[in-house]
């Protein structure tokens, strides 16, 4: 499926942490302004109260000492129209107090003086009337002795407030005498509407910096973006490849933190698809190979005992001993098919985890003389000297008695098979730890180098031809490794150097725990 642009994590993180940095950019830029604005206006309302009253006070003094509040102007402001230089800045409207007001400070044209309602409309086109009204009213109540500190326009935060102040002219300059006249201070900004200079510089070195931070973080932005997205894309890749087939795909990334746990995990989970696709590849080998075995094994006796039954019926056997001997195949047949049923019996208890061996102390010694005994015919038919070197005083072993039987049992009877007339089996056992390794020697050819890997797995046998004279049901060596694995153990295969085979296995010894008090067993009865 073809992921859009808009779609792909990567871009939707960039765009995410885009978002984030920019309107936490936006945030800190308003706050900024917002602080700058309140601190400046907050300077600026008592910088231009102290102007106010400073003027108003050297006025009151002048018209003392002039009698009249155009000279006292004069005096104190001389470059009428404009403004001295500690004033620039800044825009003063002196009114007399007769009636009507007038505008007496700053005069232009040829005299004729600038009302209060003319500079005003001049000065801000889009006043409101309210704003106006503000104005004169505190002119008005100046002309009383009340001073009036508030702004024109409308104020936000995020702007700066047109700030103006009326003081009243006293005589003399005393609060306590004759009002003589009305003092208007006004930034020059506000009047004309405009940011103030200081304000404007500093909003634009804030924009400049929020514009710079945004870009940087944009590219931050996208840079990690791509550090969390790239080993997320080799990890679809490399599941790609898996879903075509290929199990050995790995995913390769040198990331930490939880990307490199999760690449890690991956790949585990890689491995353990390849493992469990090729065991079920090998379990489907099996059970086609147990299908053909199993075939091969019963069709061998099966057609035996049902041709010896047809002659029998027949009646091509005439005597007494030709009828014994057509019994005793029978009976041989049908007991290689009983060995075989229970071998498989055995084996679908294995396979179910149903083998729980019953466990006591046992000496291996006279429980390999016991399994001896029983094959002593076989032994002796087969012209091969059996050797039963355990030591006595071995300490013994914590194991199912029955099953180490049969384990025994099928050991030597596959040494048996591939031992020649003349030969030797010995069985041998040594303390190693807290096991014991037990093994079964013979004096045969030896075990193929291919089939060391193999003897063990169910139905396999070295003998490629798979004739009944030169190999068992092929489950003998299987079983056994299952009661020793059931034991707690462990088996292999091995040749000797004089070229005899050996199999070789651990079982555990008895410890004080689970036989308190021990001291001297008892061999078991034959």
């Amino acid at each position: 499926m073809r992921v859009r642009w808009w779609q792909s994590i990567r871009w939707r993180l960039a765009l995410g942490s885009m978002l984030v940095a920019l309107v936490a950019t936006a945030l800190l830029t308003l706050g900024v302004i917002i602080a700058i604005n309140y601190y400046y206006g907050a300077d600026e309302r008592q910088r231009l109260i102290d102007i106010a009253n400073n003027t108003a006070q050297r006025l009151g003094v002048s018209y003392s000492q002039n009698g009249n509040l155009v000279k006292a102007v004069n005096n104190i402001l001389p470059n009428t129209p404009q403004q001295n230089a500690e004033n620039e800045d800044n825009l003063l409207l002196i009114f007399n107090n007769n009636r009507p007001v007038q505008l007496i400070y700053p005069r232009i044209g040829k005299g004729r003086p600038l009302t209060s309602a003319l500079l005003v409309e001049a000065t801000d086109p889009s006043i409101q009337q309210g704003d106006y009204t503000k104005l004169a009213t505190a002119v008005f109540n100046a002309r009383f002795g009340t001073m009036t500190v508030d702004h024109l326009g409308n104020s936000t935060p995020g702007t700066s407030a047109r700030l103006f102040v009326v003081e009243p002219i006293f005589a003399d300059g005393q609060s306590g005498e004759k009002v003589v006249g009305v003092l208007v201070v006004t930034p020059r900004f506000a009047a004309a509407d405009t940011i103030p200079p200081f304000i404007a510089t500093v909003r634009q070195f804030i924009l400049i910096a929020a514009i710079v931070v945004a870009l940087l973080a944009a590219l931050a932005a996208i840079l990690s973006s791509r550090t969390i997205t790239r080993p997320l894309a080799k990890l679809t890749g490399t599941a790609h490849v898996l879903t075509s087939g290929n199990y050995s795909a790995r995913v390769n990334t040198k990331v930490g933190g939880e990307l490199g746990e999760l690449a890690e995990t991956f790949n585990k989970m890689a491995a353990k698809l390849e493992y469990d696709v090729n065991e079920l590849y090998r379990q489907e080998l099996f059970r086609r190979e147990l299908i053909m075995n199993i075939t091969h094994d019963l069709a061998t006796p099966l057609t035996a005992i049902a041709g010896l039954g047809e002659s029998l019926v027949d009646g091509v056997n005439t005597t007494r001993e030709d009828y014994e001997a057509t019994g005793r195949i029978i009976v041989r047949e049908t007991l290689r098919l009983h060995r075989m049923v229970k071998d498989l019996h055995v084996m679908a208890k294995v396979e179910a985890g149903a083998m729980q061996p019953q466990r006591k102390a046992l000496r291996l010694a006279g429980l390999v003389d016991d399994v001896l005994a029983v094959l002593t015919p076989e032994f002796e038919r087969a012209d091969v000297e059996p050797c039963n070197a355990i030591a006595y005083n071995l300490p013994p072993a914590w194991a199912d008695q029955d099953m180490l039987k049969r384990v025994f049992t099928n050991l030597c009877d596959n040494a048996l098979r591939h031992t020649p007339s003349g030969g030797t089996v010995t069985i041998d056992a040594q303390a190693r730890g807290k096991m014991l390794e037990v093994s079964v020697t013979d004096t045969g050819e030896g075990i193929p180098s291919a089939a060391l890997s193999r003897i063990f797995d169910r139905f396999y046998r070295a003998d490629a031809s798979r004739q009944v004279s030169t190999g068992g049901s092929g489950l003998g060596l299987t079983i056994v490794r299952a009661i020793i694995e059931a034991h707690g153990g462990t088996i292999r295969a091995e040749n000797t150097q004089q070229g005899g085979a050996r199999i070789v296995f651990t079982l555990p010894q008895v410890t004080p725990e689970q036989v308190p008090n021990m001291t001297t067993l008892p061999l078991p009865l034959r």
